[in-house]
């Protein structure tokens, strides 16, 4: 059986990413307006002079009427052994090896790379670029021949150019600058993850069971906190951007399949599984997990920014999964909250109470129309989800979900075990398929097309509360098209500019100068140079006897540029035939040059 070509899809099951508008920047030079929130992303193969190096000597700059040196983070990437990941448990001697992140305190392990290779990261933030320094030489504390131009541009607006450069640092720099943007505590609250997390077979016939491998996980930055309570288990979430008042606003991140509590986020929690990698650096967090029940190696990558949290899941899972749908399901305390997506833009309010404005989805199985961004903004702070999936599955449909149904007359499953039985602004993505898809590259063989592939993305970002709901919509949807287009980011090995390089070439060749009077003479001083010449100055000197000359100055002169002095020189009454003049020009930087010429002396002095 032929497969569909991919499509990519504005809904999906798959959890947040999230993220705050921030139009600010310290100058016209530096950040891309409006994407604050957005990282910029390289592969090690993309910066060939920096491959082989050790990750913790990448060190990034932008320059700004200056270098500033600016966070950057390397998280390694290698081919992992999924079996070993979950320590062989319930994988039903299915061998799997997939390229994901690594962790030397997981059992994926270290990189056996540990230098930056190829299928390495490099993550940045865009609020750092800065502006376009090839002609400036390379700052202190670098290898100059490492250095790497990263051009970012924003593709909504063309006229939005900046610039990261990329070094190794030949000593005393830290990546991070100084810097840390997030700050991820893994916590598990039996101990040490490698030799206290339970592995075996544990009951997941049913969510009134309480989660097992517990945390007190956390991921907090200046724009929001998470609490993480177990592996797909988040229940916990407070905005701290702006103004919010900065209480709890979440109940549960939850799944569920066929929209029941059979299969859900809690019996992902209590099934087999482990973590690939938890990490926490200057510029990003990264939380990374397989195993949901019989998906055994469905997993999903978390990764936290500053303003903005990014997850992707992907579905490897046996056929009959018809229908699942993935969704935020807010505490009480989002009451008031206004809920709103692209189909239903004047919103509702989240209190508990089925809304009028929003029409139910037509029975246990129908869908709500496919939104391609969603909303919930109030005292309580802001957040625009923005949800996608790219699959290539026969007989896909998708579409969103909303409840707002309080403790009674809910017409979907709430699962106990960790969160509350109601119902507050319960929003996300869902989508049907044909229940005879299989998405598990281990299972293909069964089946005459192999398997499908579905790779589930949601972006949340963090905002302030919105004034008014003009700003608001406005928001969502530019963030909706900023998802659709990213930033592009190109980047380039760029030679240190040559140094400046001073040359003179003197006119009035014909001038003659008159006892006791005065000249001025034309001096054009050159920089054939790739890098600007700094505190530049001409003089022409004579003997003292004979005359006098002069100096004038000028802070730069650019590469590749020319400027002409008139220099004025003074014959005494004593001067002969002609002034022997000595020309030069120096600067901060570079050598100085040197002319000599004669000026022919004529006449006497005027009275």
């Amino acid at each position: 059986m032929r497969r569909p070509r991919a499509a990519t899809i504005a809904a999906t099951f798959a959890i947040a990413g999230v993220g705050v508008l921030c139009t600010s920047a310290a100058s016209a030079a530096t950040g891309l307006p409006d994407r604050d929130a957005d990282p910029v992303v390289l592969k090690g193969a993309d910066v060939p002079a920096l491959l082989g190096v050790q990750p913790d000597s990448v060190v990034a700059f932008s320059y700004d009427d200056g270098w500033k040196q600016i966070p950057v983070q390397v998280d390694e990437r290698a081919v992992v052994d999924y079996s070993a990941v979950r320590q062989g448990n319930q994988t039903g001697g299915r061998p799997f090896s997939h390229e994901a992140y690594t962790d030397p305190n997981t059992f994926a392990g270290a990189d056996p790379d540990p230098t930056l290779d190829d299928g390495d990261e490099i993550a940045m933030m865009a609020k750092d670029a800065g502006g376009d320094a090839a002609d400036v030489g390379s700052p202190a504390g670098v290898v100059d021949s490492t250095r790497t131009a990263v051009t970012v541009s924003d593709p909504l607006d063309p006229g939005a150019t900046r610039f990261i450069y990329l070094f190794k640092t030949n000593g005393g720099l830290d990546p991070a600058a100084g810097k840390s943007y997030v700050n991820y505590d893994f916590s598990l609250n039996s101990g040490d993850y490698k030799t206290t997390y339970d592995f075996n077979t544990v009951d997941d016939s049913g969510t009134p069971n309480p989660p097992v491998n517990t945390e007190n996980s956390t991921v907090t930055t200046s724009a929001y906190s998470e609490h993480l309570l177990g592996r797909w288990l988040g229940d916990g979430l407070q905005i701290n951007a702006g103004d919010a008042t900065g209480v709890d606003i979440l109940d549960g991140d939850k799944a569920q399949v066929g929209r029941s509590c059979g299969r859900s986020e809690g019996t992902f929690n209590r099934g087999g599984g482990g973590y690939i990698a938890n990490t926490s650096g200057p510029v990003r967090a990264i939380r990374s997990y397989i195993g949901a029940n019989s998906g055994t190696y469905t997993q999903r990558d978390d990764i936290y920014y500053q303003r903005r949290q990014d997850t992707v899941t992907y579905l490897r899972v046996h056929a009959g999964i018809a229908q699942i749908s993935q969704f935020l399901d807010y505490s009480a305390a989002a009451t008031g909250m206004t809920y709103r997506n692209s189909v239903y833009p004047a919103g509702v309010t989240i209190d508990g109470m089925p809304d009028a404005g929003i029409p139910g989805s037509g029975g246990q199985t129908g869908l709500q129309p496919l939104a391609t961004w969603e909303q919930v903004t109030g005292p309580q702070g802001a957040l625009s989800v923005i949800n996608r999936v790219d699959t290539n599955m026969a007989g896909f449909t998708a579409g969103s979900f909303y409840r707002d149904e309080g403790t009674t007359g809910l017409d979907f499953a709430q699962c106990p075990g960790y969160a509350d039985n109601a119902s507050y602004g319960s929003s996300g993505s869902e989508f049907k398929s044909n229940p005879d898809n299989n998405t598990d590259p281990t299972l293909a063989a069964g089946y005459p097309y192999g398997h499908y592939d579905l790779t589930g993305t949601r972006s949340i970002f963090f905002d302030p509360p919105f004034t008014s709901a003009t700003d608001a919509t406005d928001t969502a949807s530019l963030r909706s098209a900023q998802i659709d287009d990213p930033l592009s980011a190109a980047a380039a090995s760029q030679p240190e500019p040559d140094p400046p390089v001073l040359r003179l070439k003197v006119g009035g060749a014909k001038q003659k100068i008159r006892r006791g009077g005065s000249v001025r003479i034309p001096v054009t001083a050159f920089n054939d140079g790739g890098l600007p010449a700094t505190g530049v100055e001409v003089c022409a000197r004579v003997p003292k006897h004979v005359g006098k000359g002069s100096c004038k100055s000028a802070r730069k002169l650019p590469a590749a540029a020319k400027r002409t002095f008139a220099l004025k020189i003074k014959a005494s009454d004593g001067a002969k035939d002609f002034i022997r003049v000595a020309y030069r020009v120096t600067a901060d930087n570079a050598k100085r040059a040197k002319l000599k010429a004669k000026i022919g002396v004529k006449g006497h002095k005027r009275h």
